[in-house]
């Protein structure tokens, strides 16, 4: 797919709001696809002195000017940006064309110390980075509380999926097709290591849709011989609870987040979380 290069100036809708005012720097970043720090140049415009986080295809450079037009402006508690002013803008891509237009969640206002290369990067730099593994420890933190089982295992086999017996007094399961179709495929693997559910030596069928369509963009699939720390869930996606192993029912499960399924060398990050507060 080719990538577009998107150009700046860039036009912020801007709520003017000191980050004290808002929310805190992890929420900001939670919120946020494009950090940048940048100094008011005048009246609604920031020269982007260094760029923290953006999408790919969003082309963002120190020195690019960025034109800021406030939300509320004049409205009480809504400070200008004065000339000289440097600052975190946290925001949102919105239009992508000549011009882009990204809405600010906040912006963080920095002194010229934290604006001083350090080393590889900035202090504010190291800041935003900070918040941002805040974020990412916090949802990962909630799949693993969430999960029915967190195993490290390895993908044996692969097959197309195989509905175990009915629950008893569960109804009759109608097979529907549609265009969105998830063509579901199960994963067999074995477990080396159970950090939550599960013991050592087991095999635990996992469900997963085979399909290419958009619906399923995103959702992990898997491969014979995988390796890998994986959340799971017990499946309430098929409509079909139980697989079967060695002809034998067993409990299906899924891991159709993009966090459910991780590296092997995640496994010890997993770990980590799991013993914290």
């Amino acid at each position: 797919m080719r990538t577009l290069s998107l150009i700046v100036p860039i036009v912020l809708i801007s709520l003017a709001v000191p980050l004290s005012a808002q929310l805190s720097r992890a929420a900001l970043v939670r919120q946020s696809d494009i950090i940048f720090a940048g100094t008011v140049t005048r009246a609604g415009v920031v020269r982007v002195d260094q760029v923290f986080e953006k999408p790919s295809a969003v082309s963002l450079m120190k020195g690019d000017s960025v034109t800021v037009l406030p939300a509320r402006a004049g409205s009480p508690g809504s400070p200008p940006l004065n000339p000289g002013m440097q600052a975190t803008f946290y925001t949102t891509g919105w239009i992508y064309g000549r011009w882009i237009t990204v809405r600010e969640v906040g912006h963080e206002a920095i002194g010229p110390q934290l604006a001083t290369v350090a080393g590889t990067g900035t202090a504010q730099q190291d800041l935003v980075a900070k918040a941002r593994q805040q974020v990412n420890d916090a949802d990962l933190k909630a799949r693993i509380q969430a999960a029915a089982m967190v195993v490290v295992g390895r993908v044996e086999q692969l097959r197309p999926m195989e509905y175990g017996p009915r629950p008893t007094g569960a109804p009759a399961r109608p097979r529907r097709f549609t265009e969105h179709d998830p063509n579901w495929q199960e994963a067999i693997i074995h477990v080396d290591e159970g950090l939550k559910g599960a013991t050592a030596g087991e095999r635990v069928v996992v469900r997963f849709p085979g399909s290419r369509d958009v619906a399923f963009v995103g959702t992990p699939r898997f491969a014979a011989g995988q390796e890998g720390t994986f959340l799971l869930q017990k499946d309430t996606a098929t409509g079909s609870p139980l697989a079967l192993m060695a002809g034998q029912p067993v409990q299906a499960y899924t891991a159709l987040h993009r966090l459910d399924v991780l590296s092997k060398q995640d496994a010890q990050h997993v770990r980590t979380l799991m013993r914290g507060p």
